[in-house]
């Protein structure tokens, strides 16, 4: 099946028009295991194809977005590293969703901080030039992702789609901070950012104990994307044990109301020291990369720390919240 063939007969079902069988045949094709990078390539522009009509946004935007699938209880890393890169000064507009597999996705985390889930999309330019930061909800982006949610909850298996979202934001951000947690799927992500001629440069990142981020803790795989260009290479942790949060145990299960906890915390510098805060430091470092604001890890790495210790994302997550509340 090629590309032109592939991406047809996934229009096809987005617009209804496969059989139940003829679903179930093709989400089998689409195992992350066994398809190829010219499906995944397809798969991505036919659901692009399907995106919702959005304000223009001039100049250079940032995202920073995880593809989920680590199975694992987890703190909301790249919501909180959307803030961070915001009160540094970096144009963001972050994609997501809610949780498909874990206890709490960015917006389940947004809902319970007070912003709106659905706020509606000609808001974005004016929250984008107010405070750096925006937030796009993916089922309002894809609506016609919806016809087909039922055939992948019967399917019950991984398939490419668990693994794409990250590459439909429908502005096509010229830099990007990417988690993957397969991969395979990450050599993927990286390929096809590689191939995409918006992107300036974007940084796919893997943590080896299975998570869509760069690990705190052990030991990370990290592609470095430019135009034409791709970068592999390992990356270790310095950190010795880290407590997932040293004055609240309960965090163990990153439950939304706990998140919601640790995101406060983290971001008035109440904590510089837990699992979570490490996490975001170290994520929000590699986000200044992409963004043309750090020349190392290490050097973004301590901007973000001198953001969180000032009080600085406090104050951008508060102006933040508190627009984007606004009728």
């Amino acid at each position: 099946m090629n590309h032109s063939d592939a991406r047809d007969l996934i229009a096809d079902w987005l617009a209804g028009r496969l059989s139940d069988a003829d679903a179930n045949a093709l989400l089998a094709r689409l195992a992350p295991e066994t398809a190829t990078f010219e499906q995944f390539a397809a798969l991505v522009a036919a659901v692009a194809a399907t995106a919702q009509p959005l304000p223009e946004v001039a100049g250079d935007i940032f995202d920073c977005c995880g593809t989920g699938g680590s199975g694992r209880p987890h703190f909301n890393v790249s919501t909180t590293v959307a803030f961070v890169l915001a009160a540094g000064g970096v144009r963001v507009v972050k994609f997501g969703n809610r949780a498909a597999t874990s206890a709490s996705g960015s917006f389940d985390l947004l809902e319970r901080l007070g912003a709106p889930v659905e706020c509606p999309p000609e808001r974005l330019p004016e929250l984008l030039e107010a405070t750096n930061l925006a937030f796009l909800y993916a089922p309002q982006c894809y609506p016609a992702l919806k016809s087909v949610a039922a055939a992948r909850r019967r399917f019950g298996r991984p398939t490419l789609f668990n693994y794409i979202g990250p590459l439909l934001h429908p502005l096509r951000p010229a830099r990007r901070l990417v988690g993957v947690s397969h991969p395979r799927m990450q050599a993927f992500v990286a390929q096809w950012l590689a191939d995409d001629s918006r992107a300036r440069r974007a940084i796919v990142v893997r943590g080896e104990n299975g998570g869509d981020e760069l690990a705190p803790q052990g030991a990370s795989v990290i592609y470095d994307v430019a135009p034409g260009r791709i970068g592999k290479y390992p990356w270790v942790s310095a950190a010795g044990a880290l407590a997932p949060d040293a004055r609240d145990p309960a965090a163990l299960a990153y439950a939304p109301e706990v998140n919601v906890r640790l995101f406060w915390r983290i971001v008035a510098g109440a904590d510089a020291a837990s699992l979570a805060y490490q996490g975001v430091r170290l994520n929000a470092g590699l986000g200044f990369v992409a963004a043309g604001r750090a020349a190392t890890l290490a050097e973004g790495a301590a901007l973000a720390a001198e953001l969180l210790a000032s009080g600085r994302v406090q104050r951008q997550a508060e102006a933040f919240l508190a627009r984007a509340r606004a009728a």
